[in-house]
């Protein structure tokens, strides 16, 4: 059986001058939440799909469905990488 996850990207709602990112990905695993920052460009707040699959990647997860867009945030449905 497959367990499935929410990947959320934000961005950052820290002031950028003290925070030196302004994106944020977040992929809640059960009672585990894992975290990844970047700084990405253009800084208009739209987000490209490849970065985010790499992220997801990054974190050692897949994602499972076409990212979802709405109020300025990033939904979609991950699983954890065999062997991850």
């Amino acid at each position: 059986m497959k367990n499935y996850c929410v990947a959320i990207c934000q961005l950052s709602d820290q002031p950028q001058e003290d925070f030196d990112v302004n994106t944020e990905l977040l992929i809640l695993e059960g009672r585990e939440l894992h975290v990844a920052t970047w700084d990405a460009e253009p800084r208009d707040g739209g987000f490209d799909d490849l970065v985010l699959n790499d992220r997801v990647s990054a974190l050692g997860f897949m994602v499972v469905t076409d990212w979802a867009f709405l109020e300025g945030k990033a939904y979609a449905v991950v699983e954890r990488r065999a062997g991850g």
